[in-house]
C-alpha cells in the first residue's frame, strides 16, 4: 500500500524551525526582492504559487516576519535553477 503524500491541500499553515509558514505569505530574498507567494509546504520545500511551481528549501528561511518569509543571504542562490520539487 502506498503511503499518503505529506501535502494536505486543506492545510494552510506549516510549522518550521524558523516560524509558522502560511499560505499567501510573500517570500523575500536576502536583497529585499520578492521571489513569490507561498502556495504550500511539501516536506522540506516551500512551494510557490504560479505555473511551474518554483520552490525554496525550508532550511533557507532566515525568519518569518508577519506575512513575510525572509530568506538567508544564501537562500536565493538555488532558486530558479531548474530544479523540480
Amino acid at each position: 500500500m502506498a503511503s499518503p503524500s505529506p501535502f494536505d491541500s486543506a492545510q494552510t499553515s506549516w510549522p518550521t524551525e524558523s516560524g509558522v509558514v502560511k499560505k499567501g505569505m510573500t517570500v523575500i530574498a536576502a536583497d529585499g526582492g520578492v521571489i513569490g507567494v507561498v502556495d504550500h509546504v511539501d516536506g522540506q520545500e516551500v512551494i510557490l504559487e504560479g505555473e511551474g511551481a518554483s520552490f525554496v528549501a525550508v532550511s533557507e528561511i532566515d525568519g518569518v516576519d508577519g506575512d513575510r518569509i525572509l530568506l538567508s543571504p544564501r537562500g536565493d542562490a538555488t532558486f530558479g535553477l531548474g530544479a523540480e520539487p
